[in-house]
């Protein structure tokens, strides 16, 4: 028998009962759609305000949500029996194969029948009649009402997936609504988030778009400078936390973390200290070389001179400076004042405006801070030097945060071995740093910032001044980047633990497989284009396989996205005990 070409539009069922604008249900064949399935329907409509102008033929495109199968000649109560007494069907008269499937379709919009042009789809105000047939059109039609508006500007069309009951169908989406108008990429673990966030990358590196991506792990964008397209564009840097950028308060609740607490007392000298440290560093570097050799000697430590002064270590060795400076303070004598030292005269004098009026219980004090500070100290080199470790081959993050943002260029921020606060204080001053270089003006190039695991940066509720700080600048953003050229992609493994304001300001969705109750309800509750029958799909999709709504896709479509060129490391988890015993042959 021969086959029907692989484009004829072919026969899926007919309209019965109900038909509405907005969904309708058709009679079909045993297993003749699936859903997900995009369908058409031709249609007649006339203008009642005008009954001279001609019957106008048009196309009704639907995507089947949901298909019910059930048996009329076989009701519940025969079932019933059949149970109570384990007799099979197949020994009674009843009929088993007068089967009913019903499909019950969305309406996505309608289409001239001819003279269409580009993918556009108006809305349906009428609804199409019962016994009407309805048919799958061919993998050039679909793929045209897929892109929409973007088959006529595919310099911003970005080549994502493949339908996932019709992977002849290419699908591709817009690049245009992704950086100016937000992404959200929302899924649960192992379900392709990575995965899709490179396939996004590599798509919009083609286009030369600058891209500044906060890796927490370090791995999973580790593969992209090896992709032959992307050679040169690709620069990884670690972090190293830059102490002298925060305020006071934020580095003693640090220091109280890292370290121990630092009681009252503790924290006004602390507060003093830190302003006199960064007194100390406020000048050029000929200046600063002499002013490290003069404290290098006063401690016995000639590493001083060789270190950075952006540190932890910096203000325990300061603070150790001071308690030396006054100890050595002359004894008054009778009816005289306290003599201050040679050394409290020059830290005085490098910006410790009243160390001249300690006593010798404010030297225990801080000697009681260095003594936290120079443990907090160890702690943030342990985070510092895993980040180096992990983030291998990679550059130093540049003090200039402008240097990260270039045509063409792809900055991954590596944030491996840091705790989440630190994380997320290293994003908010570098996100903040560009944010305003963009409001000033001073940046000429536009900037996507792309956050993997995004609810370590933006948490729905922040419970410290370095969250609630990453989330104030998210929201700013979020809220008013696409005025100056700044974009978000949030990816998520939680999204119930996003912040749902900065949430809410993404435009465009990649929603993959999804268990957790709690995050399915949340996703329902923010992402207005996903339907209540998209929604109940989400806990059975396949690895790779997402629901793709919002502004970026004509109307929503389940996809299978492509392979990216690059991968992460440890992308393909090795089974434990094959591991196991892979390790005992090594060794």
């Amino acid at each position: 028998m021969a086959t029907e070409p692989r484009n004829t539009p072919t026969y899926v069922g007919t309209l019965v009962g109900e038909s509405t604008s907005r969904e309708f249900r058709l009679a079909v064949k045993h297993e003749a759609v699936r859903e997900q399935d995009i369908i058409a329907v031709d249609a007649e409509v006339s203008d009642a305000t005008q009954p001279d102008k001609p019957i106008q033929q048009i196309r009704i495109w639907a995507k089947v949500q949901r298909i019910e199968r059930i048996n009329p000649l076989f009701p519940l109560e025969a079932g019933h029996e059949l149970a109570e007494t384990q007799t099979d069907p197949f020994d009674t008269v009843l009929s088993l194969s007068r089967e009913m499937v019903t499909a019950v379709c969305q309406i996505l919009g309608a289409e001239p029948l001819t003279g269409k042009e580009g993918g556009k789809l108006d809305q349906l105000r009428y609804p199409a009649k019962p016994a009407t047939r309805a048919y799958r059109p061919d993998s050039t039609d679909i793929a045209r009402v897929v892109l929409g508006e973007l088959g006529e500007k595919q310099n911003r069309a970005l080549d994502l997936a493949e339908l996932a009951n019709r992977p002849e169908v290419t699908v591709k989406v817009d690049g245009d609504a992704i950086v100016t108008r937000h992404l959200a990429i929302l899924a649960m673990t192992g379900a392709g988030k990575s995965w899709t966030a490179r396939r996004i990358i590599e798509e919009l590196a083609a286009k030369n778009w600058p891209m500044v991506i906060f890796d927490p792990r370090g791995v999973d964008y580790s593969g992209l400078p090896d992709v032959p397209s992307l050679k040169g564009k690709v620069r990884r840097y670690y972090a190293q936390f830059p102490v002298f950028e925060q305020d006071s308060e934020t580095v003693a609740a640090i220091v109280s973390t890292l370290g121990y607490e630092l009681k009252d007392a503790m924290e006004l000298r602390f507060d003093e200290l830190f302003k006199a440290a960064k007194s100390f560093v406020s000048c050029d570097d000929d200046e600063l070389q002499e002013r490290k050799a003069w404290l290098a000697t006063l401690l016995g430590k000639r590493e001083i001179e060789r270190y950075s002064t952006n540190s932890l270590y910096f203000i325990a060795n300061l603070a150790e400076a001071a308690v030396i400076a006054i100890a050595k303070n002359e004894k008054p004598r009778k009816n005289e004042e306290k003599q201050p030292s040679v050394e409290c005269l020059k830290l005085k004098d490098l910006g410790w405006r009243n160390i001249d009026t300690y006593s010798g219980t404010d030297g225990k004090t801080l000697e009681a801070v260095k003594k936290r500070a120079s443990k907090a100290a160890k702690a943030l080199r342990r985070m510092e030097h895993t980040n180096k470790r992990v983030a291998a081959n990679s550059l130093p993050l540049p003090t200039n945060r402008k240097e990260l943002v270039q045509y063409g260029q792809i900055s991954v921020v590596s944030l491996a071995g840091y705790t989440s606060d630190f994380q997320a204080t290293i994003y908010s001053i570098i996100a903040d740093e560009i944010f305003d270089s963009k409001v000033q003006n001073d940046l000429e190039w536009p900037v996507l910032f792309v956050l993997e695991e995004a609810h370590n940066f933006v948490p729905a509720k922040g419970n410290t001044p370095a969250e609630l700080r990453a989330i104030a600048t998210t929201r700013q953003i979020a809220q008013e980047g696409r005025k100056f050229g700044v974009g978000l992609v949030l990816i998520s493994q939680r999204p119930s633990r996003l912040d749902e304001t900065a949430l809410s300001q993404c435009n465009s969705f990649v929603i993959m497989r999804m268990v957790n109750p709690a995050d399915q309800n949340f996703v329902q509750r923010v992402v207005e284009s996903l339907g209540e029958e998209d929604a109940k799909m989400l806990p059975n999709l396949d690895r790779g396989e997402a629901l793709l709504s919002g502004q970026m896709i004509n109307f929503p479509v389940l996809v299978k996205i492509k392979k990216p060129e690059s991968r992460g490391e440890r992308e393909e988890e090795t089974d434990a005990f094959e591991k196991l015993e892979e390790t005992r042959r090594e060794h």
